[in-house]
C-alpha cells in the first residue's frame, strides 16, 4: 500500500525537545516528517544541554540506532567535554521504524524514532486459516452456552442532572465482565449516540471511574474479574488486581494479559472477555433509545487493542479511534522486530513459547484489522516502547477501508497527547 493510499495526519505536537535530569536532549531527524524511503540514511543531530539550558560540558552520552529491535544499525559514545551536539546516522533497508536511543548515567533513557515506508509495513505472520470460523464458531457457541445475565444497578449518588449513572456487567464463561454505563436524561435528545469504550491496563483513576456525557449513551468496561470501583483508594481495591496477577502468575506463569494463551486459545484470559464484550455491544444497540447509525469506539492501550478486537467482529460500530493501541503484531519478532504489548510470546517461559505461538495469532489485533468496516482514526507514537509504533502499523495498514488516517506522534512514547484526543474525539463527535 502506498502512502498516497491512506490519510497520515502529522501532527508536530510537542516540542522536539525532552526534559530530563541532569540532562536536556533536543533530537532533530533530518526529515521533518520522520518518514524515509528505504535504504536512506537518516541522520539525527543530538544536542545535550543541562537542565538550566547552558551546554553539557562534562560526561558522555551512549548512542544507539536499532530496527525496535535486536538489529543494531549503529552506535557510538560521545565525550561531552568535546562536544555537547553530534550526529549518528543509519538506515533500514526494509519498511520499519528505527529507533534512536541515548543513555547517559543519571539521565533516563530516551528513545526517538523514525518510520521507513512505514505503509508498506506487514503484520509478522499470516492470519490462521481458520481465524474467521474460530471466531464464528466460538461467538455462536457462547450465545448457545452461555445466558447473558446483564445486570444493571443504579448508582443514585454518582448521577447528574444530566445523566443516571449504572454499574454493568454481563455473565462470560467461569466469569463477569463490569463497568459502567450513563444515560442522558434529556430523552428529547433520543435517540443517542453509543459511546464504548475498553480501559487501558493497569490500576488506577482510569480504570475505575467514568464520567457521564448529557448527549450520548456511554459504556466503559474493565478486563478484571471484579468491579471496578470509584472509591478503589478508601477500599484498597489494588488488592484484587495484585492478587488476580498473583494468581495468573501461580498458574500460567505470567501476568493476566498473557495467561493462559500456552494452554489453549480458550484458556487465554482475554478470550472470554472478548465474547462477553461483543455481546454487550449487541446490547448496547439494541436500546430502543439507542442511535444504531452513530456508535464510536475509543480506547488506549490495552483499550485500543480491544478496538481492533471488538471493531473487527462486530460491525455495529460506525466509527473507531484506537490511540497507542496494543495487542497488534504479536507475531512481529518474527521479522526480528518488538511486538505489540503485551508481548504474548516473549513472556512465555521457554517451554511454553511453540504453543504459545500456535494460540496467539487468534488474538493479533493486525488480523482482526482486516476485519474492520468502519471509518477509523490511530494515533502512534514514535518513540512508544510499550506498543512499538511497526506493530501499530502492521494493524493499521491491514484496515481495509478508504476512510482511515493516522496521527504520527515524533518523540511520543507510551501516552498519547492531547492534540491526539482532541483531534479524534472531535471526528468521533462529528465536529471535526
Amino acid at each position: 500500500m502506498k502512502l498516497k493510499s491512506c490519510t497520515c495526519f502529522l501532527l508536530l505536537a510537542g516540542s522536539a525537545c525532552v526534559f530530563a535530569a541532569p540532562f536536556r536532549y533536543s533530537v532533530a531527524p533530518d526529515h521533518a516528517d520522520h518518514i524515509y524511503a528505504c535504504g536512506e540514511k537518516a541522520v539525527f543531530t543530538v544536542t545535550v544541554c543541562e537542565t538550566n539550558g547552558l551546554p553539557a560540558r562534562t560526561g558522555s552520552v551512549r548512542a544507539r540506532l536499532d530496527n525496535f529491535g535486536p538489529g543494531i544499525v549503529a552506535e557510538a559514545d560521545w565525550d561531552l567535554s568535546v562536544t555537547n551536539v553530534f550526529a549518528l546516522s543509519g538506515a533500514l533497508k526494509e519498511p520499519g521504524f528505527l529507533r534512536l536511543r541515548l543513555d547517559s548515567k543519571g539521565t533516563p533513557t530516551l528513545h526517538w524514532g523514525v518510520g521507513y515506508e512505514p505503509t508498506r509495513i506487514e503484520k509478522g505472520s499470516p492470519s490462521p486459516d481458520d481465524f474467521d470460523s474460530f471466531w464464528a464458531d466460538a461467538r455462536a457457541r457462547f450465545a448457545r452456552e452461555v445466558p447473558a445475565e446483564p445486570e444493571i444497578t443504579p448508582i443514585p449518588e454518582r448521577s447528574t442532572a444530566e445523566f443516571d449513572f449504572y454499574r454493568i456487567s454481563f455473565a462470560s464463561y467461569g466469569r463477569r465482565v463490569y463497568g459502567y454505563l450513563t444515560v442522558p436524561k434529556n430523552k428529547a435528545l433520543a435517540p443517542y449516540p453509543v459511546d464504548f469504550e475498553v480501559n487501558a491496563a493497569g490500576f488506577g483513576g482510569w480504570t475505575n471511574d467514568l464520567t457521564g456525557r448529557k448527549d450520548r449513551i456511554c459504556l466503559r468496561f474493565s478486563v478484571y474479574p471484579f468491579p471496578p470501583d470509584w472509591r478503589w483508594k478508601e477500599i484498597n481495591l489494588k488488592e484484587k488486581y495484585d492478587s488476580m496477577n498473583a494468581d495468573c502468575r501461580a498458574k500460567y506463569g505470567t501476568a493476566y494479559s498473557c495467561a493462559g494463551i500456552s494452554k489453549s486459545r480458550e484458556d487465554y484470559f482475554f478470550y472470554p472477555v472478548i465474547l462477553a464484550l461483543d455481546r454487550a455491544v449487541d446490547w448496547a444497540v439494541k436500546r430502543p433509545d439507542a442511535d444504531r447509525t452513530r456508535v464510536f469506539y475509543h480506547g488506549t492501550s490495552q483499550g485500543g487493542g480491544f478496538g481492533f478486537y471488538l471493531v473487527g467482529l462486530n460491525h455495529s460500530f460506525t466509527r473507531a479511534g484506537f490511540f497507542v493501541p496494543a495487542a497488534t503484531d504479536t507475531m512481529g519478532y518474527l521479522k526480528g522486530r518488538q511486538s505489540g504489548w503485551p508481548h504474548i510470546i516473549e513472556a512465555q517461559k521457554a517451554e511454553n513459547k511453540s504453543a504459545a505461538e500456535a494460540n496467539a495469532p487468534y488474538f493479533d489485533g493486525a488480523n482482526f484489522a482486516a476485519r474492520i468496516r468502519c471509518p477509523v482514526r490511530v494515533a502512534v507514537g514514535f518513540a512508544d516502547t510499550t506498543c512499538a509504533p511497526c506493530a501499530v502499523y502492521a494493524a493499521f495498514n491491514a484496515i481495509p477501508v478508504a476512510d482511515k488516517g493516522i496521527f504520527h506522534g515524533f518523540g511520543m512514547g507510551h501516552g498519547c497527547r492531547p492534540e491526539f484526543y482532541k483531534k479524534i474525539l472531535d471526528w468521533l463527535d462529528g465536529t471535526h
